[in-house]
């Protein structure tokens, strides 16, 4: 009996660590569509608690998941990370799991008070801490910069998608557009 006490004990142990995804690695650069997605989870209130937040590593998209529970344990994240590339055609990781961003890009470390927001916190103060961690820039466009033979017409068709996918604002829009046929 002891024996198999200690063997589901090992078991055990090992599924809830290996069934935890611990975060994504590397640089990573949040689209203002991802970033008014992750301030959304971050104040989710009451009932439903903030459970994982899921991003394409080109920081453009992202889902998340809420807790409809007091208290959910964390969970295999696997399933998650897969309906978002299914959705999204691209990689994708975790970004934060509860109200910690998992994340790790050099500056953040990826778990402690660094990396924890409140619910309480204003959208400006979660949008200053994202970027003191590294994840926004306001100098740098969310446009990627395309090649010069690339064609006006494709340049204002590839925004337009941005734009109804939601990873650009309307002032974003306006200045890319702007900007594509100077």
């Amino acid at each position: 009996m002891k024996k198999l006490f200690i063997l589901f004990f090992i078991i055990q142990t090992n599924l809830s660590t290996s069934s935890f995804a611990a975060g994504g690695t590397g640089e990573i650069t949040l689209s203002s569509g991802t970033v008014g997605w992750f301030i959304k989870y971050i104040q989710l209130r009451g009932m439903n608690k903030p459970s994982v937040f899921i991003v394409t590593t080109d920081g453009r998209a992202s889902f998340y998941w809420q807790c409809p529970y007091g208290e959910c344990a964390p969970g295999n994240h696997n399933a998650n990370i897969k309906v978002c590339e299914t959705k999204y055609k691209t990689k994708c990781d975790v970004f934060a799991t509860q109200r910690t961003v998992r994340w790790t890009n050099g500056i953040n470390p990826g778990k402690g008070k660094a990396s924890r927001f409140l619910s309480k916190w204003s959208d400006e103060e979660i949008r200053a801490k994202l970027k003191d961690l590294g994840f926004i820039e306001n100098s740098k466009s969310l446009i990627t910069q395309k090649s010069a033979e690339e064609s006006t017409t494709d340049q204002l068709l590839d925004i337009i998608e941005q734009y109804k996918k939601g990873l650009l604002t309307d002032e974003e829009f306006k200045s890319a557009k702007k900007k594509i046929l100077k």
